[in-house]
């Protein structure tokens, strides 16, 4: 039973080590693009290997080399013959989940073709230069479906550690939180949850902020909400410079801007925030190669960021009179938190 339990708890990041670092991405493509998943979820989750060689045109393919590409996906091998879905596959991967993110990797696996030759360059988080955002414009140009694509992966993702991070952060005595860059509002959902009086300011980039909406009219609590559709840069145009905060979350949008811009963003909170109020920021781990290639894929899908690093997020929190510390490391989730409150 514990080891069944310990399958289960397999998530995203076991999901993304394997489409990484063991198979080809063109392979997970490939294979969602042919409705392999769905195909196994209508067949009951379990397929004879044959079947699926048959049905998807895949017998020039050696035999061994298919079955190991099938472990490494998420499917279980069984007796040499059979295919079955495992949670991680089912959950992540077959349409009808509600976390399927099948879109975004067909998506990724587009910006890897068009960055053939690049992406070694971005593996090293050197700053994209004109050529990659050449590519990047020229493989997805204005497409608007993309961004409402990666905005329900992130909040899948999101939704994997969200709890994990805000049992780290007080939360009881808040009375207002603003969450900049609140995606589809998953960490938010859960605070307004736990303190139904909060008030919540979301703010998200016009083209996400219906998506928002539309998802905060769902929660609960959707009345304590109050949605900004604008860039983050404009925000004194929204939010009066003498209201204040209890709880400021920045959750995985600093390395999406330029060093300095992300340095600007990290004053202008720490300045809305109360006496005592606690600025949250959450960003991906480095050194290892998942957390590598998923920070490559947020700097693909907005042109120009950069990386800013952790002494200079401190550094700058200081000089606004938050001291930062890293609150908590998260192994499952490959995500670091670092919390500090205004002094008074």
């Amino acid at each position: 039973m514990e080891q069944i339990r310990k399958n289960r708890m397999n998530n995203l990041r076991e999901l993304l080590n394997n489409i990484w670092v063991v198979s080809p991405l063109k392979i997970v493509a490939m294979s969602i693009e042919h409705g392999l998943w769905d195909y196994i979820a209508e067949q009951g989750g379990k397929v004879y290997i044959s079947d699926v060689l048959t049905a998807f045109s895949w017998k020039e393919r050696p035999f061994a080399c298919i079955t190991g590409v099938f472990v490494d996906l998420g499917l279980a091998v069984q007796r040499g013959q059979i295919l079955g879905l495992t949670p991680i596959s089912r959950k992540w991967l077959v349409k009808t989940s509600t976390d399927y993110i099948g879109d975004f990797i067909i998506r990724a696996n587009t910006l890897a073709k068009a960055y053939d030759g690049h992406l070694e360059t971005l593996m090293a988080e050197d700053v994209p230069d004109k050529t990659m955002c050449t590519q990047t414009k020229n493989a997805f140009g204005g497409d608007i479906s993309m961004a409402e694509t990666f905005a329900k992966s992130m909040d899948a993702m999101t939704r994997e550690f969200a709890n994990e991070i805000l049992e780290r952060i007080k939360v009881e005595n808040i009375k207002k939180c603003l969450d900049v860059g609140a995606g589809l509002g998953a960490m938010t959902n859960i605070i307004s949850e736990r303190q139904p009086s909060a008030e919540i300011t979301v703010l998200e980039l016009p083209g996400v902020a219906q998506l928002l909406q539309n998802k905060v009219n769902s929660f609960t609590f959707n009345k304590q909400f109050k949605v900004i559709g604008a860039d983050w840069r404009d925000i004194r145009n929204h939010i009066d410079s003498n209201e204040k905060f209890d709880l400021i979350i920045l959750s995985q949008i600093l390395h999406e801007e330029k060093r300095e811009d992300a340095k600007r963003l990290i004053e202008i909170c720490a300045n809305l925030l109360s006496p005592n109020g606690q600025l949250a920021i959450i960003g991906f781990l480095d050194d290892t190669s998942f957390l590598t290639h998923l920070f490559t894929l947020n700097l693909l899908m907005e042109l120009g960021s950069d990386n800013i690093t952790e002494p200079e997020i401190s550094s700058v929190a200081q000089h606004c009179g938050v001291f930062l510390q890293t609150a908590y490391i998260s192994s499952t989730s490959g995500r670091m938190l670092w919390l500090g409150r205004k002094c008074e």
